[in-house]
């Protein structure tokens, strides 16, 4: 930057006039997008922001960001609608929304491969070249005068220089006006530039083969550039874009809709193999490789992304999260399809009895049934079956009980031989978390207890209408032995050592576990371990109990023998819990309603 430059940057009737010029400059940003578009006015720092760029774009809070002492030292002070059009595709395009960026982000980790590293980077410079060439061809902004202006990309820089051979190309530009005298990567910026407009409507399945394109291409700059302390994740990328910072927002939930969606999970494919790109002619990738680097035999099925690798996504493009948060937010969108209507208990009507009129008492009715001061009010004359009176007595209706969803006691198995559901995405835990929710639902309380080896437990402190305390439940891990908390179960259902049980009323038991359920119904002794009765009995002063099992099929015979009057369920797939759903439905409405 020259001096003068500099010293333009801090002054502030300088500054005044250009965020002025800016402002003026917005109506004509919104009308490239459209004669509709319509947002609030750009926030304009007149102090440096430290962001990383001179502009940038808040998905959460829809709005656009300008650093004015920035826009100065890039000199790009002349091309206020190029800047403020670009910004608004962040919103209008790529990404849109938190979702889309969720979504992106991901399909760009496939392609990526093992560096998650970089998936903010090239999540931004995909959704960054996908809004400069809608911009340049259809909206008449000179994207081309601003990327000149920003300067050539480093001879070093391959990257850089594929981009900038890519617009090129898209943009009927003479080589060299935009990359120099520095040789591009012709073939690969030919194929990017097919790709881009392949997918110049659909950024999220394009994402992914932009990715694979561009990873071999991903020099040492980038990579030291990405690893630096501080460096921002949502993409920065001033060599190789047109210097936004993309967007900038999240507090690290995940969007609806993320975690089921099956596509993003889907392999990546090269643009040279996608039809959609390079026609209809054959293309086959080597016998021992797929189209996203990965073994042929590895499988080529959407798959809906884990809880861990969704973790993975958010960090990458810099949304602060925990992995506990994101786990509860994938059980709760995965359950959701399968929710039952659990069951009521219709409470006993103890209506209170009104006085009603007075009617003759004849000979032949119960003597006891004579109201003696009605009768003698009428008459003093006492003549039975003539002045004999009695009461008609009223049923209050009105003070019929409502009634009582059940109450769910949960057990849920987290030993070592259980899959730990904040990693894998776990059918197993996915069904409790069916269950909790379903009584969550239609109002009941839930008792969420993860248990492990002995006095290893975690979970809800007693019975909770929180869904989010009961999620957390759901999803936690242990990862130790194996003993049931028979002493739990009695203390809710049958009291200890002289205490009331806890259970409020009515209350479902429900066991999430595998082979190590058998701990429910055995204790430990010196000899071994010997029959314990204490959960037999629970489910006698419970109203109903299940076992949700992830069982090898020879073994369910002997689970079934311990089981007793439990009904047994088997999840160990996907595809089991539609039958599981409505088998605990029709199992336990049928308790409730047929006694």
């Amino acid at each position: 930057m020259s001096g003068a430059h500099a010293a333009k940057v801090d002054d502030p009737a300088v500054l005044a006039d250009l965020g002025t010029r800016w402002l003026a400059a917005w109506p004509l940003a919104l009308a490239a997008w459209g004669p509709t578009t319509r947002l609030h006015a750009p926030v304009l720092h007149d102090r440096p922001c430290h962001e990383g760029s001179f502009a940038w774009f808040r998905v959460d809070e829809v709005e656009v960001h300008i650093d004015l002492p920035e826009v100065l030292r890039h000199g790009v002070e002349d091309h206020p609608v190029a800047v403020l059009a670009h910004e608004l595709g962040h919103h209008l395009l790529a990404p849109g929304d938190p979702l889309g960026s969720v979504r992106i982000a991901a399909r760009i980790k496939v392609g990526l491969g093992s560096r998650d590293n970089l998936v903010g980077l090239v999540s931004n410079l995909w959704s960054d070249m996908l809004i400069n060439d809608r911009l340049q061809r259809q909206a008449g902004v000179d994207m081309a005068a601003i990327t000149k202006a920003l300067g050539e990309p480093p001879k070093d820089s391959p990257l850089g220089l594929l981009v900038m051979r890519t617009y090129e190309i898209l943009w009927a530009l003479p080589r060299g006006f935009l990359t120099g005298e520095a040789p591009a990567p012709e073939g690969e910026a030919m194929l990017c530039a097919r790709h881009i407009r392949a997918y110049a409507r659909d950024p999220v399945a394009g994402a992914a083969g932009f990715a694979v394109l561009v990873r071999s291409l991903l020099d040492a700059a980038a990579l030291e550039q990405a690893d630096q302390p501080g460096a921002p994740t949502a993409g920065d990328g001033d060599v190789l874009t047109v210097g936004c910072a993309g967007d900038r927002s999240g507090d690290g939930t995940l969007p609806p809709g993320a975690a089921s969606d099956t596509s993003l999970g889907a392999p990546a494919v090269h643009p040279a193999l996608d039809p959609r790109v390079v026609g209809d002619i054959e293309q086959r990738a080597p016998a021992d490789e797929a189209p996203d680097g990965r073994s042929a035999d590895s499988g080529g099925q959407d798959r809906a992304l884990s809880p861990a690798e969704l973790h993975a996504v958010l960090v990458a493009i810099g949304r602060p999260t925990s992995l506990e948060s994101v786990a509860m937010a994938w059980y709760r969108e995965h359950a959701s399809p399968y929710l039952v209507p659990f069951p009521v208990r219709e409470p006993p009507v103890v209506a209170d009895e009104l006085l009603g009129g007075l009617t003759p008492w004849e000979l032949g009715d119960d003597l006891g049934d004579i109201d003696w001061a009605g009768t003698v009010t009428a008459s003093p004359v006492l003549v039975p079956g003539v002045t004999t009176v009695r009461r008609e007595m009223l049923e209050d209706e009105s003070s019929r009980p409502a009634p009582r969803p059940v109450d769910l006691d949960l057990y849920l198995d987290s030993s070592g031989s259980m899959p730990d559901p904040q990693r894998t995405a776990a059918p197993i835990a996915l069904a409790g978390a069916v269950l909790a929710l379903s009584a969550l639902r239609a109002g009941a309380r839930v008792q969420a207890t993860t248990w492990s080896g002995p006095g290893q437990l975690v979970g809800t402190d007693g019975f909770t209408g929180d869904a989010e305390e009961v999620l957390r439940a759901v999803v936690a891990h242990i990862g130790g032995s194996t003993a049931f908390p028979v002493d739990l179960l009695a203390r809710t259902h049958l009291g200890w050592e002289g205490a009331a049980p806890t259970a409020p009323g009515p209350t479902h038991i429900a066991v999430i576990s595998d082979e190590g359920v058998d701990t429910m119904f055995r204790r430990s002794t010196k000899d071994g371990s010997e029959l314990d009765d204490t959960a037999a009995r629970s489910l006698e002063s419970a109203a109903g109990g299940s076992l949700v099992l992830r069982l090898w099929p020879q073994s369910l015979p002997t689970v079934q023998h311990l089981a007793g009057d439990y009904d047994v369920y088997v999840v160990s797939t996907d595809d089991d819990l539609v039958p599981f759903a409505r088998d605990f439905s029709r199992r336990t409405w049928g308790r409730a309603h047929g006694g």
